[in-house]
């Protein structure tokens, strides 16, 4: 099964995603796929709280910023993947560190092409994402491209996904999949 898991930032979709990923995977390897670089102390800090969080859960960090077109190779076939987040691999993928910036079409590309990669390769397949869409910010040309490449790829993955679920509040709203969470014994709360 491919769920896609979006909201707000501290909506509440990670807790989700990670119940979800516990209820799908009895009896099959858990890989939590990281993409998140550390760029400063505050997302080493993060990044330390998320882990810790996952302690004791039996999943298996991968950490991949990006390049996820050869993360199958490192993923047991089958298990149950919670990939946390597409709004991290999209950037990491679109800005380098050496200060390129590549084409958003051709970054759009490449990650729906590495997500259903994964998506076969996986028993379960959960991608998390933010909702950067309704800030209401005017941003420079280049911030706008990552932007619409975001809101391209939740398109293209939602339209892909067996089910989508959005977050806000703590609380969770199954958009699409109803009937196949519940078949799964994954609650839309």
């Amino acid at each position: 099964m491919f769920i896609f898991v979006s909201g707000a930032a501290r909506s509440g979709k990670s807790a989700w995603a990670e119940r979800a990923a516990l209820s799908l995977s009895r009896g099959i390897p858990r890989v939590y796929l990281a993409t998140a670089r550390v760029t400063d102390g505050g997302m080493l800090r993060r990044i330390q709280r998320h882990r810790a969080s996952r302690e004791g859960l039996g999943f298996r960090t991968v950490e991949r910023p990006r390049g996820l077109s050869g993360a199958p190779a490192s993923i047991p076939e089958g298990s149950a993947v919670l990939l946390e987040c597409l709004t991290h691999w999209a950037a990491n993928e679109m800005f380098r560190e050496d200060g390129r910036v590549l084409d958003a079409r051709e970054v759009r590309d490449e990650i729906y092409r590495a997500a259903m990669g994964l998506r076969v390769h996986a028993g379960h397949l959960l991608i998390v994402s933010n909702d950067v869409f309704s800030d209401g910010t005017v941003y420079d040309a280049m911030t706008e491209a990552y932007v619409r490449l975001l809101g391209e790829l939740h398109v293209l993955l939602v339209r892909e996904a067996d089910a989508a679920v959005e977050c806000a509040g703590g609380l969770a709203r199954v958009a699409k999949g109803e009937a196949l969470l519940r078949l799964a014994g994954v609650s839309g709360d």
